[in-house]
């Protein structure tokens, strides 16, 4: 395929973004480590903080005790990590997208497959916002739950796609075929 410098600047940003994710997802386990061994002195020092402010989309910072703090950290620390995998996953299949249009057509069925689980991945990051903050929610017993249409619309859009590239390939398959 035609390289353009719009392709290689998304190629390259694809592959920083994919190693923001392994460092961050890498971070997240840290944390939880971190966490899980300083116990007792993070929980001091969250209790005698007056001025703390832990915000999310799905809690109210008033709401978190020394009952429900570990819980809420250990339930944030679940949904990065989650989320941060399912970023690796999708990053990964766009660095995969364009190694392989280097060299073959990009209505390569693997090329099918990828778009594909890139559009579920995207659709599964709003239902694992929900999840997470309808578990912060029973943790702190206050709910706050919400998804913007643009994150589902994004993964529709991908899927949409990848029907396009599906579509594209068995043509491509065609002409081989009458060659």
């Amino acid at each position: 395929m035609r390289t353009s410098k719009l392709r290689n600047f998304t190629a390259v940003f694809a592959k920083v973004m994919e190693v923001i994710a392994w460092v961050g997802t890498g971070a997240i386990v840290l944390s939880g480590i971190a966490i899980a061994a300083l116990k007792d002195q993070i929980l001091k020092a969250y209790t005698e903080a007056s001025s703390f402010q832990f915000t999310t989309t799905g809690i109210n910072p008033g709401t978190i005790d020394e009952s429900t703090f570990f819980p809420v950290m250990i339930a944030l620390l679940i949904y990065g990590l989650v989320v941060g995998v399912l970023l690796i996953i999708m990053f990964r299949n766009v660095n995969l997208i364009f190694k392989t249009t280097n060299t073959a057509s990009p209505f390569d069925i693997s090329n099918v497959s990828r778009i594909k689980n890139i559009g579920y991945i995207a659709l599964a990051l709003p239902v694992c916002k929900i999840i997470a903050n309808i578990a912060l929610g029973f943790i702190s017993k206050d709910f706050t739950i919400g998804v913007e249409a643009s994150e589902v619309l994004f993964g529709l859009i991908i899927l949409c796609l990848a029907q396009y590239f599906a579509y594209g390939a068995s043509l491509e398959k065609d002409v081989e075929g009458l060659l």
